[in-house]
């Protein structure tokens, strides 16, 4: 009889070291951060950064550029030259050859930040010096409507394309954390996937940048070309 009752105290004790352990198992494959694998980034520990820098003059983004769906070694280079935002920012943009030397940068101003509804992600071509097009950037309304009612109306790509010319709805798809290097460091920062694929945008009022575009159409007749943040530089911002 004590052997029985022994026997049966032991397997009592199994099976609570079992519970115990199945318990915390449990517990720490929930802690594990999952925002790296939603966006596609290698595994990694990054803070995710929700404070809305503002654009400045100073400001600068490092994009990957894509013809069509394939990346290139080519950067195009964005930097703030003075800033009213969202009344009217001067911006100037580059191309960096293959041989690693800088041509003179092309200047731009946007007027259309605060309301604007066209994007117009036409860069290379007969670039206007004053457009109230808004590419790299959404305007307020824009992304304001984004945030509220997630979708925003009467809005243009502003392409040579028949989407790009006629006003549609722009619609938030999904949210994402977006791995970029801000500041030297990386981070995520929350963002909007919207536009059929087409967008990823920053989720951020006082500087809604489209950190991804893929254009529809083929980019050699459109003369329109993808690109994908890797990096911004952001004056006085700690984080």
């Amino acid at each position: 009889m004590k052997k029985r009752i022994l026997l049966a105290l032991l397997c009592l004790a199994v099976m609570c070291v079992l519970f115990v352990e199945g318990g915390e198992g449990a517990r720490v494959k929930a802690a594990v951060p999952t925002g790296a694998s939603t966006v596609g980034q290698v595994p990694g520990d990054y803070d995710v950064v929700r404070t809305e820098y503002r654009i400045h003059a100073g400001m600068h983004v490092s994009f990957r550029r894509f013809i069509g769906k394939a990346s290139t070694s080519s950067k195009w280079q964005v930097t703030v030259q003075s800033a009213q935002y969202p009344k009217e920012i001067e911006i100037s943009w580059v191309w960096p050859r293959s041989d690693g030397t800088t041509p003179v940068p092309t200047l731009r101003k946007l007027t259309g930040l605060e309301r604007g509804r066209t994007f117009g992600p036409l860069y290379g071509g007969n670039d206007p010096e004053q457009t109230d097009w808004t590419a790299p950037w959404l305007s307020r309304e824009v992304l304001r409507e984004l945030r509220t009612g997630k979708v925003a109306y009467n809005f243009k790509m502003g392409t040579f394309s028949v989407t790009g010319i006629f006003a549609g709805d722009l619609r938030v798809e999904g949210e994402t954390l977006y791995p970029i290097e801000l500041n030297g460091r990386q981070v995520y920062i929350p963002a909007y996937k919207c536009g059929r694929g087409q967008m990823v945008v920053w989720n951020n009022i006082e500087n809604p940048l489209v950190l991804e575009y893929k254009p529809f159409g083929i980019p050699l007749v459109t003369g329109v070309f993808g690109w994908k943040a890797e990096s911004i530089s952001i004056g006085g911002g700690q984080l």
